[in-house]
């Protein structure tokens, strides 16, 4: 019994020994340097832009080593974010930081880890550590909240509109600049596909929406022997032909061959200011009209 308590004592005088020897009680001061936009509201909190503010109620330290990542020990910091730790010497070390929001007192809401550092017997009583901090993606505080918002789908139409217009004069036959101008509407058509076309003038137009009928036209504009006659299309008969030396487009209420001339009476869409000569068709009367301007609008 004797030689048993005299070997624990030994083994107790080791012991502590051994404590007073390899361990420091050190005063850590952690300076934070923040890899993201400091919150206004709340200096010492961090968010997402978007997210909701928060604030940090905790600041956790844990002092770990550096390679095999052991815990030697751990506290909460002060509000001067200084804590006490007992704190190894001669040993590469580490701070783990996390701090926890009131919202979330278990989920940490920032996080990082200082550089490797050594304490000694020779260290002041106090070491300042900086930790790079970044915020937790998956903390409550940086998912937006879905519940009340409300996806807006906006359906954007682009509406593709090519326009031929110009004015015309009773009894007066189109200059060349006017009949250069129409055939270059149709030349710059025919590079497109389009779904619609319109004639007349700005205040009576009439339109066909057969793109087949459309499409297959213009493909054909310059070939001498096409011509369409009297095909049907949201409620009038289209014709297409030359009349002059180049192209007629006109509509009307019955069949009609191109070169028609109508009467004010009649209803008709006529355009042809290649014919050569004063009948370059119109809106109703399409033999020496009266003035007036003239369109023919494409559309896809």
């Amino acid at each position: 019994m004797t030689m048993t308590k005299i070997i624990l004592g030994l083994l107790i005088a080791a012991t502590s020994l051994i404590s007073c020897e390899g361990q420091k009680e050190e005063d850590i001061k952690v300076t934070l340097n923040y890899e993201h936009p400091r919150q206004k509201e709340y200096p010492e909190a961090n968010f997402r832009t978007g997210a909701r503010p928060v604030m940090v109620q905790k600041h956790h330290i844990d002092l770990t080593d550096f390679i095999q990542k052991n815990l030697y020990d751990e506290t909460d910091l002060d509000e001067n974010m200084t804590g006490t730790v007992m704190a190894p010497v001669n040993v590469q070390l580490e701070v783990q930081y996390k701090n926890y929001t009131f919202e979330e007192p278990q989920i940490h809401y920032e996080s990082g880890i200082s550089d490797p550092f050594v304490v000694t017997h020779n260290s002041p009583s106090t070491t300042t550590v900086t930790v790079p901090v970044s915020v937790n993606s998956d903390h409550p505080s940086q998912v937006v909240d879905t519940d009340n918002e409300t996806e807006e789908i906006v359906e954007t139409t682009v509406t593709t509109i090519l326009l031929w217009s110009d004015n015309f004069t009773r009894s007066v036959k189109p200059s060349q600049i006017q009949e250069q101008t129409y055939k270059d509407f149709w030349d710059n058509a025919s590079s497109q596909t389009w779904d619609n076309i319109s004639i007349g003038n700005p205040d009576n137009m009439t339109t066909c929406t057969n793109s087949i009928f459309i499409n297959d036209f213009l493909r054909n504009k310059d070939n001498a022997s096409f011509e369409v006659y009297g095909l049907y299309c949201d409620g009038l008969y289209w014709t297409i032909g030359k009349c002059g030396w180049g192209l007629e487009l006109s509509a009307f209420d019955k069949q009609r061959r191109d070169c028609a001339c109508l009467n004010s009476s009649d209803i008709g869409y006529t355009i042809r200011p290649l014919i050569g000569n004063k009948n370059w068709g119109g809106v109703g009367k399409s033999c020496d009209a009266d003035s007036q301007t003239l369109q023919v609008i494409l559309q896809k």
